[in-house]
């Protein structure tokens, strides 16, 4: 007969395991005076709910329910008849009837947080489904590992390839191998000689970009409240719908990232407000410059590395270590006689002494002038950012001499003439210096003098500028004209600086200071017996334009055109409606947009200015400067007397003619006369000494 099967409506049973310990028989309550047998089956105590996998168990658990011997499978008599079939027992006492589940060793657990594997015992409604079962899988072995940088679906990937690509005989067995050779394959040796590698995925540009690039998108924790003493950043998506009139554009997503990169910038630096300078290109890459002013009081942490300056701390760590080194060598360099300190060298006064006076180097200026704002540049969005070094004066008037293209590095050595004798840093914060000081401008009035600074009359005191609270703006058929916008950053005088320094001031506080009495008086007594005129008292002050002047005064640009070129943007609206911009032709790339009250400053370009005039040959090729005299040989002077003008004798020079040996009997001569002089000066000297004993007697 069939098994009956459970009612549709009855609740489903406690879950059995599917082990041997479940499968166990339960026995039934005995029923008093029960006949011997009967032809019907008895029917289960419950219904069991187990897996759909494990049919026999269910059918062990269904017939083990029953109570009957095997003998109860006999036919009864047919004098007793057979009592009626015991009704099934209720889903709760079936339960009560059941052991308890005995506990069961589940799985491991998948040690991805976010792949939850699934038992077998648990419900088909829990499980997920396979499309993201996949997905998830999938997930866990794309993860790159931190030191190798890849990942093992990728990497099983190549595995099957090569081994479908090369069809080896039994390919199990060489699996392994080929796994191996595919890992070595992502590294490249450093150096050939060495054992040292370096994964080949560092050597390709993009990845590093990406990698950069995506650490801007990461949002801080939201336990950290934004610090409200960062330094003021400009709406550049803005700025850029102004600089776009202009032509100029470094893309939607690239400006989007330049903000987010001036965002860390601000947060890591010291700064009170930034200002995206520009973009200057180069042969091998581009700087990406940002212009910055340092909070008041605060400190330059990046100023002594970008100028080279060695750590105060550094140098006395290591002169103490020195100190330490030397006082234990003493007593080793004392027993073999070599612990006394060398001499000093003592100065040969027979040596001439060069009469041209030694110009020292200008002092360069501190947080005013050219170095009163700090220029950070950048290969790219999200590239660390590097601070250009100073200013310095002697740089800045080579700069103006040479024109070398950049090549992106800021290490590369410039070799030019005149001799340059730094890197590409210093030359290229010379050019932001000089492109600053002659292209960034303002409207007129919106910039004005500092009322509580007009009463300062200092020699050499640079006047200081504000904003105007009151200025309204221009109209723009009004910035239109080259009059209506004045310079508002100070001009750069031909010795480097904004503000004038007397260069011979040092060596007049040098004789002051004390240097020799003999050398005050060959000072003051020249050939002659003249007294020399100081040059600190006769040099004559660098004077340039004063700040806020009108781009009407610039000078032209070289070949006789005007230095700046004013347009509205577009000549399809009225100009009220449109953008204005000023292109500079003396510094091609410096640009300027104005749009009513709003206007912005920016150059992009390779950092030259135009070529003056005469600077090109006659083809259009570069005219490379003029070279300096070559230096002459030794000039021998000889006089002669003029027989026809005894006042004006005649001057020969020739230059150095090299000696003939002398023969043997013009050395024997030479030896008698030494001979001969030495004996007069022993004859001399004997005289002098017997001349005072003849006087005492």
């Amino acid at each position: 007969m069939a098994d009956e099967q459970p009612p549709a409506d009855a609740p489903p049973a406690e879950e059995v395991p599917a082990t041997e310990e479940a499968a166990a028989p339960v026995e039934a309550a005995p029923v008093a005076d029960a006949p011997a047998a009967t032809e019907a089956p008895v029917e289960a105590a419950a219904p069991v709910s187990v897996s759909d996998a494990e049919p026999q168990q269910a059918a062990a658990a269904t017939a083990a329910t029953t109570d009957a011997p095997p003998e109860s499978a006999a036919v009864a008599d047919a004098s007793n008849p057979a009592p009626p079939a015991l009704p099934p027992p209720s889903p709760e006492e079936a339960a009560q009837l059941l052991p308890p589940p005995q506990p069961v060793q589940t799985l491991v657990e998948s040690t991805t947080p976010h792949l939850k594997r699934k038992d077998v015992y648990h419900k088909p409604a829990e499980d997920l489904p396979e499309d993201v079962e996949f997905q998830l899988a999938r997930a866990y072995l794309l993860q790159n590992s931190e030191k190798s940088e890849m990942n093992i679906y990728d990497h099983l990937t190549l595995t099957v390839m090569r081994v479908l690509e090369t069809r080896p005989k039994n390919p199990i067995d060489i699996f392994e191998s080929i796994s191996s050779e595919i890992k070595r394959s992502k590294f490249r040796s450093v150096d050939p000689l060495s054992a040292v590698f370096k994964p080949a995925f560092d050597s390709v540009p993009g990845v590093k970009v990406a990698k950069a690039q995506l650490k801007l998108y990461e949002q801080p924790p939201q336990e950290e409240a934004p610090d409200e003493g960062l330094g003021e950043i400009p709406d550049i998506m803005d700025l850029s719908n102004l600089w776009e009139w202009a032509g100029v554009s470094f893309g939607r997503e690239e400006t989007f990232m330049l903000f987010l990169s001036l965002r860390k910038l601000v947060a890591e630096k010291p700064l009170k407000s930034v200002r995206l300078w520009g973009k200057i290109h180069g042969l091998n890459a581009s700087y990406i410059i940002t212009e910055g002013e340092l909070k008041d009081g605060a400190e330059d942490e990046d100023g002594p590395i970008a100028n080279g300056v060695v750590d105060p701390e550094a140098i006395a760590a290591a002169e103490a270590a020195a100190a330490e080194a030397a006082a234990a060598e003493a007593p080793a360099a004392a027993a073999e006689g070599e612990g006394a300190p060398p001499a000093a060298p003592v100065e040969d006064p027979t040596l001439p002494k060069p009469k041209q006076k030694i110009i020292p180097p200008l002092p360069k200026e501190e947080r005013i002038g050219v170095n009163r704002y700090v220029y950070y540049v950048c290969a790219y969005p999200g590239a660390p950012w590097i601070r250009l070094p100073d200013v310095i004066p002697e740089k800045l008037q080579i700069s103006r001499k040479i024109r070398k293209y950049f090549t992106g590095d800021l290490k590369h050595q410039i070799i030019s003439y005149p001799k340059f004798e730094a890197n590409e840093a210093q030359y290229l914060r010379c050019q932001i210096a000089r492109i600053s000081a002659a292209t960034v401008a303002s409207p007129a009035g919106y910039y004005t003098f500092d009322p509580e600074d007009e009463g300062n009359e200092e020699e050499g005191h640079q006047p200081t500028i504000i904003i105007n609270p009151e200025f309204e703006g221009l109209q723009n058929d009004s910035l239109l004209l080259l009059s209506n916008w004045v310079h508002h950053v100070p001009y750069i005088l031909p010795q480097g600086r904004v503000t004038w320094e007397n260069p011979y001031a040092s060596l007049s506080k040098g004789g002051e200071d004390g240097e020799d009495e003999g050398d005050d008086e060959e000072k003051e007594e020249g050939e002659g017996g003249e007294e020399e005129e100081d040059p600190a008292a006769t040099a004559e002050p660098e004077t340039g334009p004063p700040l806020l002047t009108p781009l009407a005064s610039d000078e032209d640009a070289a070949e006789g055109g005007p230095a700046w070129v004013t347009r509205p943007c577009s000549t399809l609206s009225p100009v009220k409606f449109t953008p204005v911009t000023l292109r500079s032709t003396r510094w091609p790339g410096a640009v300027i947009v104005a749009y009513n009250d709003k206007f912005a400053n920016i150059y992009v370009g390779d950092g030259h200015g135009d070529i003056p005039k005469g600077g090109f040959l006659s083809d259009g090729l570069l005219l490379p400067p003029v070279l300096g005299e070559v230096a002459k040989e030794f000039v021998v002077v000889e006089k002669e007397e003029n027989p026809d003008d005894p006042e004006n004798p005649i001057v020969k020079e020739h230059g150095m003619v090299e000696q003939k040996d002398p023969t043997v009997e013009e050395e024997d001569a030479f030896e008698e006369a030494k001979r001969a002089k030495e004996e007069e000066a022993k004859e001399a000297a004997e005289e002098e000494a017997e001349a005072p004993e003849e006087e005492d007697e």
